[in-house]
């Protein structure tokens, strides 16, 4: 009888352990914790010295992006041109009001703001891909003068797109 009675004490204190673990996992899915989109790695960036914010959001016009680009030289820049699509290719960025070349100096902060031609998903995660030109206006180059010899870099942001 005491080997009978040590077995069941056994399973009932695991199957007592076992069923709160299973309410704890069930809580944190429940809760949106343990979901896909929140071990999505978001971020924006076009190189080391030109790190990026962003949002992508959808309203009645399309699916904007806006863009929040820092200017790391150690010099002003003019961003004249901006290019992004999705990783599949279906949508492009047009860059909105404000038209180029934007000028940003070293260590501030400039907006770009952009439409896709095409109307995305809500609560889709996509990938852009794209190239930013700029023309560098560092004195020791051109002298009091922005230079003419674009600079491309390429660059990516990956995001959640949200409701407008």
């Amino acid at each position: 009888m005491r080997k009978g009675q040590a077995a069941v004490e056994y399973l009932t204190t695991y199957g007592w352990a076992l069923l709160a673990l299973l309410i704890v996992v069930a809580v944190l899915f429940s809760s949106g914790l343990l979901s896909t989109n929140m071990a999505l790695s978001e971020q924006c960036q076009f190189g080391t010295n030109m790190p990026c914010d962003f949002a992508v959001f959808n309203n009645a016009s399309g699916t904007e992006i806006s863009l929040r680009v820092f200017n790391g030289f150690a010099y002003r820049i003019n961003v004249t041109s901006l290019e992004l699509e999705t990783s599949d290719g279906t949508a492009n960025f047009t860059w909105n009001a404000g038209a180029p070349p934007v000028a940003i100096e070293s260590g501030d902060y400039t907006n770009i703001t952009g439409t896709l031609r095409t109307l995305l998903p809500v609560g889709s995660v996509q990938d852009f891909y794209g190239n930013l030109t700029y023309a560098s206006c560092a004195p020791e180059i051109n002298g009091s003068n922005c230079g003419v010899i674009p600079h491309t870099v390429t660059g990516d942001v990956t995001g959640k797109i949200l409701a407008g």
